[in-house]
């Protein structure tokens, strides 16, 4: 009887030890909250969605002699995304151009450290290169080539959206070789960035002046 009591005792003990942990577990599986991300203006997630379909079929590739569909270069991307949201773009634009002509249309233009990249915000560094972040080190864009002249996306990574674990990096975001950030906030541009655009304006009729090519 007494051996029977001691076993009982130790079972009891060794439950005492496991039912805890096993409640503990079950609590934090029930409360696993998975966060969507807040919804922004309905154009802004219309442009955001185009972006994400062109970047996920690979009839879509890099081009930049043959950039305005079904192929796109890094701008052009931009661009008709931006169209294909509801923003009234008539043209496409440089990256130089985005920073220029935007504000027109609701975006506000940050430089780089004055804001940190959202969903859905435009990275500019002039001159050479546009995408669109995604937030958290993610982003989607036309980056190259890749070596293949004919159409479509023939490696997989020509369009792209890309995370910090795709196996082609997110270099634009990663590095931050940004100069601008441009945000749609549906507000009039305030005054200081309005003098900030004008002083570009002034910029380029200066440069190109000097040389003809330089907004081609």
């Amino acid at each position: 009887m007494r051996r029977f009591i001691t076993l009982l005792l130790t079972l009891l003990l060794v439950f005492s030890l496991f039912i805890p942990a096993f409640a503990a577990e079950k609590e934090t599986e029930e409360f696993v909250i998975v966060t969507e991300p807040e919804p922004l203006d309905p154009k802004v997630e219309a442009m955001i969605a185009w972006a994400m379909e062109t970047a996920a079929d690979d009839t879509h590739g890099y081009s930049q002699n043959n950039r305005y569909g079904p192929d796109y270069d890094c701008t052009s991307f931009v661009c008709t995304a931006l169209m294909e949201g509801g923003f009234a773009l008539e043209r496409y634009l440089s990256p130089r151009g985005m920073v220029r002509e935007l504000p027109a249309l609701g975006f506000a233009v940050y430089r780089k450290g004055e804001t940190e990249p959202q969903r859905g915000d435009i990275l500019v560094e002039l001159g050479v290169h546009a995408e669109i972040c995604m937030g958290n080190g993610t982003c989607v864009g036309a980056h190259q080539d890749y070596g293949h002249s004919r159409s479509g996306d023939r490696s997989g990574h020509e369009i792209e959206y890309r995370t910090p674990e795709s196996e082609k990096k997110c270099w634009f975001c990663k590095k931050s070789q940004y100069n601008y950030i441009i945000r749609y906030e549906g507000l009039e541009i305030l005054a200081a960035q309005r003098q900030q655009i004008e002083e570009l304006r002034l910029l380029d009729a200066l440069l190109l002046e000097e040389n003809p090519l330089f907004l081609q």
